[in-house]
C-alpha cells in the first residue's frame, strides 16, 4: 500500500457497513476523545504564529476560537505559512494550481441546505471544502455552520414535545416514538436506499452466472468449432453489471449517511434533554429515592426497563430498607447523568447508524437463498442449513460476550476511578511515600483486567473466524452435494453461486453486530427515557416581592436525600465507578451524610461489622421558623456538623422540603462553601451571564480585594481559568465567589462561610468593604467559623444538631445564653480595628503562582505533528514481548490468505476437471483446504490479539509508574483530565481497538493483493488498468484525508468544548439554579452542541464523498475484468473466468474500507505514541532507594536547615532565599507570615516534593538529599491543609496498606475525638444520632461527642473525597492518620483553617498530647492555634524575618509578630495561659535554651 500517510485521520469507525465489524469491539464511550489539547496549533494568524511560544496554545483549546465574534477577528487573516502562492509551473501537483480561497470571515450556511439532488447524490457539495483543504490548512470558518434543518434548537423543542404529549396520553416507550416522529423522513429515506442495495447486492452475483455462461459457450464453441455467440451479448452484461454495482454504491453511501445523522442529530437532543432535564431532577431522585409510581408516566420507564428491579417502599422508600428499594437506590449522581451523556447517546447514535440492517438482512438472505435454489436445485439447501445452524450458536457465542464485556467494563472503571484519585491527590500520595502500594493495588486490577479481555478478545477472534468461513463452508457443503446428486459441476453456475455465498458474509457479518448495537442502544433508551421521566424538583419556596420581610420560614423541616447505595467491591475499599465530582453546595454537609450502607469490604471484619453499619438517618433540619428583613445580616454559626450549610441549601432550593412554608420576598444569590468557578474568563466568572456595567464591576473587584490578583494573571480579568478553577487559588476562588453573588445584585445573598479560605486581613477588608459595604441595603445571611464578625451582625442564628438554638442580637445572647458565653470565651473578642491596609497578593503560594502565570500556565500537549514514527511500531512490538512477534504474525497472515485464494483455484480445476482426479480426492482435498484455512485464519488474529494486551499491559505500567514518579512541577503544568484521558481512553484503544484496527486492515490488504495477483496470472492486462486506477485511488485518499484530518480535529475540539460545558454546568446545579439562570446556559449548551455537530456531520459527509468515489474506482476495475473476460473469452478457461469475476465482485467493498482501517490503524498507533511518551520521556524525581538508613531513624528529630535556597521550576525566583534555622528534637515551632512568605514551600522542601537550589537540609545528623524518596517520605508525617480522603472505608484511610492493628486504629479515631472515649473496637450499637436529643440546656462542647458517637466507625464507608464527612471531620481524620504513623518529625500545614474554634482547641490538645516529645512544624493561619508553642518562626519574603521564643517576640515593640497579636487582639495572659495549657511553664530550660541557640544561629535577631 501507500507509505503511511503523513498524518492522523481519525473518523469515527462506522462508516460503512464493513467497518463496523471492528466497533463491536466494546462499548466503550469517546469520552473527552482528548486530541482536544494536542490539536490546536495551527497558526492562527501571522501574529498568533509569532507568539505561539508565549501565549497559552491550549487554554482548553481556546475556546475563544469556537464563539462566533472572536472568531471575526482571528482569524480573518491567511495563516502564515503561506504567504504567497507558487506560480502554476512550480507547482508540480495540477490539483494545486489556481487560487487559493481565502478564509472567510465568519462561517457561511451550509451548501448542503441549498443543494440540488445530483450535488446531494454524489456528495458533490462537498468539493469546494475538500479542495479548500487540499490547497491550505482548514481554519473552523472554513467549516460551515450546522444546517439550519439539523440545528439542535428546533429538533430538541419538537422531540420534547412530542415526547410529552405521549407521556400525556400513556404510550408506551414514549422517547423512541417521539424520535421516531421527529426523524421520520430522513429515516425512512435511509431505509428505502439500504432495501434497494440489499437487492443490487443479491441480483449482481447471479446477473454474473449468465455472464460466465456466455464466456463458455465461447469457450466450448471455439474449442467445437461451432459459431461463437455475438460478442454484443457479452458487452451488454458487462454493462449491465457495472451499472447495477455503481446504483448499489449510491444507494449504501446515501443510506449510511441519513443513517448517521439521524444518530447524530438524536444525540445532540438528547443531550439537550439530559441537561435540561439535570437543571430540575429533584434531591430525592438524584439519591435514589424516589418511589418511582409517584411520578407521572414512570410506571412506563418501570416496563420499558423491563427489569422487576423497583420493589415496594414508601414514598421515600429509602428508610433502613435494603438497597434494592425503590428507584434501585443507585440515584442520578453526576457520574451517571455525564453516563447518560456520553456513553448512552453515543451508542443510540451508533445504532442508528445501520439500523435498517436488521429488516434488509434477513430479506436479503431469503432472496439470495431463492436464487440460489435456482442455480444449485436443492442443493444449495444443504449449503444454507450450515449457515442456518452456524448463526444461533454464534450469537450465542456473541451474548456471552457482552457479559464479559461487562465485568471486564466493571473492572476497567475501578481501574480508571482508582487511577484518577491517586492523580487527584498526588502531592499527598508523594507526601506520604505511597506510590509503591498504590501501584501494585493498581497491577492487581490491570492483571484481572487483561486476563480477562485475552480471554474474550480470544472467544470474539474464534467467532470472528468461524463465521468468516461460514460461507466458505457453507458453498463446500452445496458444491459438494451437488456433484454427489450427479450433476456436473458447471462453472456457470458454480462460480455465481460462489459469488452469492460471499455476498452472503456481508449480511451475516453485520447482522449480529447491528443486533448487538441496537439492543445496546435500547437499554441506554430506556435508561434515558426513566432518567427524563425522573421526579423534578418544585420550586419549594413561595416568591412574593411584597412581603415586607425578605425571608420568611414558617415551621420549616428540610432533609437531605439517603446516600446511593454502594457497589462493595471498589476502589480503595468500596465504590462505584463513575466519575462523580464534589457536589458543590452540598459540600461539607453542615452534619456528615449517613454512613453507608454497605458490607465492609475489609476481610478482617467481614462476619459482624457488615451487618452493623446500617442505613443510617440522612441529616435533617426541623421546625425552622425564623425571619429575616430587607436589610439585615444574620450570622447562622453552631459547631461542626451543626446545620449551618445546611440551612443555606435549604433556603438556595438545594434541601427537601417535608413540611412548613418559606417565603422569599426577592430575588437571591448564592456563595456556597465550596466555590464554583467556570473554565471562562475572570471576567465572565464574575458577570456570571449579567450585562458589564463598569463601574460597578470595579467597585465589586474593589471589595473583593481582588485587584493585586488581577494585576498578576497573564491578561488581567480576560485571564482564562482552568478546569475547576485549578489555575488560582482557594482563596482566590472564594473571593471569585463573593464577587460573582455581589455583582449579580440579588436582594438576598446568601453565604456560605465565604470567609474560611482567606487570610485574615483580607477577609476583614470583604467584610467590612463588601458584607458591610456595597451590600447594605441588602438581606444578608452568613454562616461563619469566624466568630470576630458577631459583634457586627443584626442578629445570630445558633444552631445545634439540625435545630435552631436561639436566634437573637449578639448582646442579648452573650447576656442570657451559658452557652454561647462559653462559645465566644474561646475567642477574645476583637476590639473592631478599623483596618486600612489590605495588601498582598493571594492566598498560599502566592508567589509561586505569580510567575507560573506569566508563562501560560498549562503545557500544550505534546503532539506528533507528523504521522506516527516507526520507532513507535517497533516500540510497540517490542512491548508485546520480542521483536520477532511481527513477522511471525505476518507469515501467519500470509498463509492463511495463500490457502484462501489455493481452495478456490483447487475448485476451479475441479470445475474444468485438470487432473483427472476421482470425484473423491478432488472433494477431500477441497474440505482439507477449507479447514487449513479457518485454522490459520484463528491463529493469525489471536496471536496478533495476545501480543497487543501484553504490549498494552507492559506499556501502561511503564506509563503510571513513570507519571507517579514525576515531579509535583509537571503535575502543576499538565491538566488532570489531560492525563487521565491518556490512562482512560488511550489505555482502551490499546487493549479493545487497536489490534481489530490492524487485524482488519492486514487482513483486507492481504485479500485485496492477493486477488490481483490471482487475475494477473490469468490475465495480464488487467495490470494495464491497474495502475491507473490505484493512482486514482491514492490520489482521491490524500485529497480525502488532508481535510478529513482537519475536520475531525475541530470535531473533537468542539466536542470537548461540549463535554466540559455539560460537566461544568451539572457540578454547578446548585449555583446555577440558586441565581435562577438555567435557560442562559442551556441555551449556551444548546450552541456549542450545534457547533460541534458542524463539524461532526462533515466527517460523515466527506467519508460518503470519498466512498462514492472509492466505489467508482473499485466499478471500473469490476468493469475492466468484464470486458478481459469477455475478450478473451476464447483463450481462457471459463472456470477461470468465473473465479475472477466472482473475487472481484467481493473486493470492489473492500477498497475503500482499507483506506479506513489504515485511518483507524494510525489513531491507534496515536494512542500508543501518548502512551509511550508517559513511559519514556517523562522527566522523573530523585530515585526511591540509595543508601540505607538505620530502622530508627529519626530517634530525636532534629531539622537542620543550612542555607537553604528553592524555586519551584526553572526559571522561576528563588522561593527561599538563603534560609538558616536550627530545630531541636522535639520542639514545637509556629510558622507564620503572609501569603506567599514561604511558608508552605518550607514544607516542600522538607519533604523534597521540589529539589532545593542551594543549601543542605539535615535531620539528625543525615542529609536529606542523600536519602531515598521513600525512606525520608515514609518516616515524616504531615497533616495538610486539604484534607484528602480516598474512597473506601475508615480503616483503608487510616491505614492503606494495613501495617497497624485495629486497637491502634480505634487508639488514634478516640485522640483525634472523632469516636466518643469509650468506643471501641466492638462497633457501637446502632442508635438514632443523638442530636435529636440535645436541649436547649446542653452545654456545646458536650454535643459533638454525643452526635459523632455511633456515626463513625473503622468500616464507616468514605465516599470520594470524603464528601459524606464535614471538612472539620476530614481534618480530624488528616489528624487520626499522622497519629496512626507515629513519626518523630510531623508538619502540620494550616490544618485547622475550616473547623470552628471549638474542634480547632481539640485539635491543638490533641496535638499536644499525642504528640508529646516530638517535632512540630505548624503552619498557622490563626494566630491563636501556636502562641502556646516553644517559638515562633516569622517569614517574610523567603526569609526569616524574626525568630523566639512568643513571649520575647511580643515584648519587641514594633516586631511583626506584635502586630499580628496586636491585630488579633492577642495579651500576654493569653500566651501565658496557652503554654499552660500546653503543660509548659515559662522559663524552663528548652525555652531558655531555645533562645540561646536563636541567638547562635542569627546574631542580627529582631531588628
Amino acid at each position: 500500500m501507500a507509505q503511511p500517510p503523513s498524518e492522523k485521520t481519525n473518523e469515527p469507525i462506522v462508516s460503512d457497513p464493513q467497518a463496523l465489524a471492528n466497533t463491536e469491539a466494546s462499548p466503550v464511550e469517546p469520552i473527552e476523545d482528548e486530541r482536544e489539547f494536542e490539536d490546536i496549533k495551527p497558526a492562527k494568524s501571522a501574529g498568533a504564529a509569532a507568539s505561539k511560544n508565549t501565549t497559552n496554545v491550549n487554554k482548553r483549546p481556546d475556546l475563544s476560537l469556537i464563539e462566533s465574534h472572536a472568531t471575526a477577528t482571528s482569524v480573518a487573516t491567511t495563516p502564515a505559512w503561506e504567504a504567497k502562492q507558487k506560480p502554476w509551473y512550480k507547482q508540480p501537483n495540477p490539483m494545486r494550481w489556481g487560487g487559493i480561497k481565502p478564509v472567510p470571515g465568519e462561517r457561511q450556511v451550509s451548501p448542503e441546505y441549498k443543494a440540488g439532488f445530483f450535488s446531494a447524490l454524489f456528495f458533490q457539495w462537498m468539493a469546494p471544502m475538500m479542495t479548500t483543504g487540499y490547497k491550505r490548512q482548514l481554519e473552523l470558518n472554513d467549516l460551515p455552520k450546522v444546517n439550519p434543518a439539523r440545528a439542535v434548537d428546533p429538533l430538541t423543542t419538537k422531540m420534547k414535545d412530542s415526547f410529552e404529549r405521549r407521556i400525556a396520553n400513556g404510550e408506551k416507550n414514549p422517547l423512541l416514538w417521539a424520535m421516531h416522529e421527529v426523524f421520520f423522513w430522513e429515516f425512512w429515506i435511509g431505509g428505502m436506499c439500504q432495501l434497494l442495495s440489499a437487492l443490487l447486492q443479491v441480483t449482481s452475483p447471479f446477473a454474473l452466472r449468465y455472464l460466465i455462461q456466455f464466456a463458455s459457450d465461447a469457450y466450448v464453441a471455439s474449442l467445437t468449432g461451432q459459431p461463437a455467440p455475438h460478442i454484443g451479448a457479452g458487452l451488454g452484461l458487462v454493462f449491465g453489471i457495472t451499472a447495477m454495482q455503481m446504483l448499489q454504491s449510491l444507494a449504501t453511501n446515501q443510506f449510511i449517511y441519513r443513517g448517521m445523522l439521524v444518530g447524530g442529530m438524536t444525540r445532540a437532543s438528547l443531550i439537550s434533554l439530559i441537561y435540561e432535564k439535570s437543571m430540575v431532577v429533584s434531591g430525592r431522585a438524584k439519591a435514589g429515592g424516589a418511589e418511582l409510581s409517584e411520578v407521572a408516566a414512570a410506571l412506563l420507564a418501570a416496563e420499558a426497563e423491563g427489569k422487576e428491579k423497583k420493589g415496594p417502599g414508601g414514598p421515600k422508600g429509602a428508610k433502613g430498607s435494603p438497597a434494592g428499594v425503590s428507584g434501585d437506590g443507585i440515584g442520578w449522581g453526576n457520574g451517571r447523568i455525564i453516563n447518560l451523556m456520553s456513553v448512552d447517546t453515543y451508542r443510540i447514535d451508533q445504532a442508528s447508524g445501520l439500523f435498517h440492517i436488521i429488516w434488509t438482512a434477513p430479506l436479503s438472505l431469503l432472496i439470495t437463498l431463492a436464487l440460489l435454489i435456482v442455480n444449485l436445485t436443492y442443493s444449495a439447501l444443504a449449503g444454507f442449513a450450515v449457515l442456518i445452524v452456524g448463526m444461533p450458536i454464534l450469537t450465542r457465542a456473541i451474548k456471552s460476550m457482552f457479559a464479559r464485556r461487562k465485568a471486564i467494563n466493571k473492572i476497567t472503571d475501578q481501574r480508571v476511578s482508582l487511577t484518577q484519585e491517586i492523580l487527584q491527590s498526588v502531592r499527598f500520595v508523594k507526601f506520604f511515600g505511597w506510590e509503591g502500594s498504590f501501584l501494585d493495588r493498581l497491577e492487581q486490577f490491570r492483571g484481572r483486567e487483561i486476563r480477562s479481555i485475552q480471554i474474550l478478545l480470544s472467544i470474539r477472534n474464534a467467532i470472528m473466524a468461524v463465521s468468516l468461513s461460514l460461507p466458505i463452508f457453507a458453498s463446500m457443503i452445496a458444491f459438494i452435494t451437488y456433484s454427489l446428486t450427479n450433476h456436473d459441476l458447471n462453472p456457470a453456475r458454480v462460480f455465481s453461486s460462489l459469488a452469492l455465498f460471499n455476498g452472503l458474509r456481508m449480511p451475516l457479518n453485520m447482522l449480529p453486530l447491528v443486533i448487538g448495537q441496537v439492543t445496546d442502544a435500547w437499554s441506554s433508551l430506556a435508561r434515558i427515557q426513566e432518567f427524563l421521566l425522573a421526579e423534578e424538583r418544585e420550586e419549594e419556596a413561595t416568591f412574593d416581592l411584597k412581603a415586607e420581610q425578605a425571608v420568611e420560614m414558617c415551621d420549616a423541616s428540610f432533609t437531605w436525600e439517603r446516600t446511593p447505595t454502594h457497589d462493595a467491591e471498589g476502589t480503595v475499599g468500596g465504590g462505584a465507578p463513575g466519575p462523580k465530582g464534589p457536589k458543590p453546595g452540598k459540600g461539607p454537609k453542615g452534619g456528615p451524610k449517613p454512613a453507608k450502607r454497605a458490607p465492609s469490604p475489609n476481610a478482617s471484619s467481614e462476619e459482624d461489622a457488615s451487618t452493623l453499619v446500617e442505613e443510617r438517618e440522612p441529616f435533617k433540619l426541623q421546625d425552622l421558623s425564623f425571619e429575616v428583613g430587607r436589610n439585615e445580616l444574620v450570622a447562622v454559626i453552631g459547631t461542626v456538623g451543626s446545620g449551618k450549610t445546611s440551612l443555606l441549601a435549604a433556603l438556595a432550593g438545594d434541601m427537601r422540603k417535608t413540611s412548613g412554608e418559606v417565603i422569599f420576598g426577592a430575588s437571591r444569590a448564592f456563595c456556597p462553601q465550596y466555590a464554583w468557578i467556570q473554565n471562562t474568563t475572570v471576567k465572565e466568572n464574575i458577570l456570571f451571564g449579567k450585562d458589564l456595567d463598569k463601574d460597578w464591576y470595579s467597585e465589586v473587584i474593589k471589595a473583593c480585594a481582588l485587584q493585586p490578583d488581577l494585576d498578576m494573571l497573564p491578561n488581567n480579568d480576560m485571564t482564562e481559568i482552568g478546569e475547576r478553577g485549578i489555575t488560582i487559588s482557594g482563596g482566590q476562588k472564594q473571593r471569585l465567589n463573593i464577587a460573582r453573588a455581589i455583582y449579580f445584585d440579588a436582594d438576598i445573598v446568601l453565604m456560605d462561610d465565604p470567609l474560611s479560605a482567606v487570610d485574615a486581613h483580607v477577609g476583614r477588608h470583604i467584610f467590612d468593604s463588601a458584607i458591610l459595604g456595597l451590600l447594605k441595603d441588602k438581606c444578608r445571611i452568613l454562616a461563619t467559623h469566624q466568630l470576630w464578625v458577631l459583634s457586627r451582625c443584626d442578629r445570630i442564628i445558633w444552631m445545634e444538631g439540625g435545630k435552631i438554638q436561639a436566634i437573637d442580637t449578639f448582646d442579648n445572647l452573650m447576656k442570657s445564653s451559658e452557652g454561647f458565653q462559653q462559645l465566644m470565651e474561646t475567642t477574645a473578642v476583637e476590639e473592631k480595628k478599623d483596618e486600612t491596609a489590605v495588601t498582598e497578593v493571594t492566598e498560599e503560594e502566592g508567589s509561586a503562582k505569580k510567575n507560573k502565570k506569566n508563562k501560560g500556565l498549562m503545557q500544550s500537549e505534546e503532539r506528533a505533528l507528523a504521522s506516527v514514527p516507526w520507532s513507535v511500531y517497533t516500540s510497540y512490538v517490542r512491548a508485546s514481548g520480542t521483536i520477532l512477534n511481527a513477522p511471525l504474525v505476518l507469515l501467519l497472515l500470509i498463509l492463511s490468505q495463500g490457502s484462501n485464494i489455493v481452495t478456490s483455484l483447487w475448485l476451479s480445476y475441479w470445475t474444468s476437471d485438470k487432473f483427472g482426479y476421482s470425484m473423491g480426492a478432488y472433494i477431500g482435498i477441497y474440505a482439507g483446504l477449507g479447514v487449513v484455512q479457518v485454522l490459520l485464519m484463528f491463529a493469525f488474529m489471536v496471536s496478533l490479539s495476545i501480543f497487543g494486551t501484553t504490549a498494552s499491559k507492559a506499556m501502561l505500567r511503564a506509563a503510571i509508574t513513570r507519571v507517579l514518579r514525576a515531579p509535583m512541577s509537571f503535575f502543576d503544568t499538565t491538566p488532570l483530565g489531560r492525563i487521565t484521558n491518556r490512562f482512560s481512553r488511550d489505555v482502551d484503544v490499546l487493549d479493545n481497538t487497536i489490534t481489530d484496527a490492524m487485524r482488519m486492515y492486514f487482513f483486507s490488504v492481504g485479500s485485496i493483493i492477493s486477488v490481483f495477483i490471482l487475475i494477473i496470472t490469468f490475465f495480464y492486462y488487467f495490470a494495464i488498468a491497474l495502475v491507473p486506477l490505484f493512482l486514482l485511488f491514492l490520489f482521491a485518499t490524500s485529497y480525502y484525508r488532508a481535510s478529513a484530518r482537519e475536520v475531525k480535529r475541530f470535531e473533537s475540539i468542539l466536542r470537548s468544548s461540549v463535554f466540559a460545558k455539560f460537566g461544568e454546568g451539572l457540578s454547578g446545579i446548585a449555583s446555577i439554579r440558586a441565581y435562577g439562570l438555567k435557560d442562559r446556559f442551556i441555551t449556551d449548551l444548546r450552541k456549542s452542541i450545534d457547533d460541534m455537530d458542524s463539524a461532526y456531520f462533515l466527517t460523515y459527509s466527506n467519508q460518503r464523498w470519498l466512498s462514492v468515489r472509492l466505489d467508482m474506482i473499485g466499478n471500473c476495475l469490476v468493469f475492466t475484468t468484464g470486458i478481459l473476460v469477455v475478450t478473451s473469452r476464447f483463450s481462457v478457461n471459463p472456470s477461470i473466468g468465473g473465479l475472477v469475476l466472482s473475487y472481484i465482485l467481493a473486493i470492489v467493498q473492500m477498497i475503500q474500507f482499507t483506506v479506513r482501517q489504515l485511518a483507524e490503524v494510525e489513531n491507534g498507533m496515536n494512542a500508543v505514541e501518548r502512551l509511550l511518551y508517559y513511559g519514556t520521556e517523562l522527566e522523573e524525581e530523585a530515585p526511591l532507594k540509595t543508601i540505607d538508613v538505620r530502622e530508627s531513624w529519626p530517634e530525636k528529630g532534629e531539622i537542620i536547615f543550612n542555607n537553604v535556597e528553592m524555586r519551584y521550576r526553572d526559571g522561576l525566583p528563588l522561593v527561599l532565599q538563603g534560609l538558616n534555622m536550627h530545630i531541636q528534637g522535639g520542639e514545637r515551632i509556629g510558622i507564620v507570615g503572609r501569603t506567599g512568605a514561604g511558608k508552605s514551600s518550607i514544607m516542600s522542601t522538607l519533604f523534597r516534593l521540589v529539589e532545593l537550589s542551594g543549601g543542605h537540609i539535615t535531620i539528625d545528623g543525615v542529609d536529606i538529599s542523600t536519602v531515598g524518596l521513600h525512606d525520608l517520605r515514609s518516616r515524616l508525617a504531615i497533616i495538610p491543609q486539604d484534607p484528602t480522603l480516598f474512597r473506601g472505608t475508615v480503616r483503608s484511610n487510616l491505614d492503606p496498606f494495613s501495617e497497624h492493628t485495629d486497637l491502634e486504629l480505634w487508639s488514634a479515631l478516640r485522640q483525634a475525638d472523632l469516636v466518643s472515649a469509650d468506643s471501641g473496637p466492638t462497633p457501637p450499637s446502632p442508635i438514632e444520632p443523638a442530636a435529636a436529643e440535645s436541649s436547649d440546656n446542653a452545654l456545646v462542647p458536650a454535643s459533638p461527642t454525643t452526635r459523632e458517637q455511633g456515626r463513625i466507625h473503622l468500616d464507616s464507608v468514605v465516599e470520594e473525597d470524603g464528601l459524606n464527612f464535614s471538612l472539620g471531620q476530614r481534618q480530624l481524620m488528616a489528624l487520626a492518620r499522622a497519629l496512626v504513623r507515629g513519626s518523630q518529625i510531623i508538619v502540620c500545614d494550616e490544618a485547622t483553617s475550616s473547623v470552628d474554634m471549638e474542634t480547632d482547641d481539640k485539635i491543638q490538645a490533641t496535638m499536644a498530647k499525642g504528640f508529646r516529645d516530638k517535632t512540630l512544624l505548624c503552619i498557622a493561619h490563626r494566630l491563636r492555634t501556636i502562641i502556646g508553642y516553644d517559638r515562633i518562626c516569622v517569614m517574610d519574603k523567603g526569609q526569616i524575618a524574626e525568630m523566639a521564643a512568643p513571649l520575647d517576640l511580643w515584648k519587641v515593640e514594633g516586631s511583626i509578630f506584635r502586630g499580628m497579636c496586636d491585630r488579633s487582639g492577642i495579651r500576654v495572659e493569653d500566651i501565658v495561659s496557652a503554654r499552660e495549657e500546653l503543660g509548659v511553664s515559662y522559663g524552663t530550660e528548652a525555652a531558655s535554651e531555645s533562645l540561646q541557640t536563636e541567638e547562635k544561629d542569627d546574631p542580627k535577631k529582631v531588628e
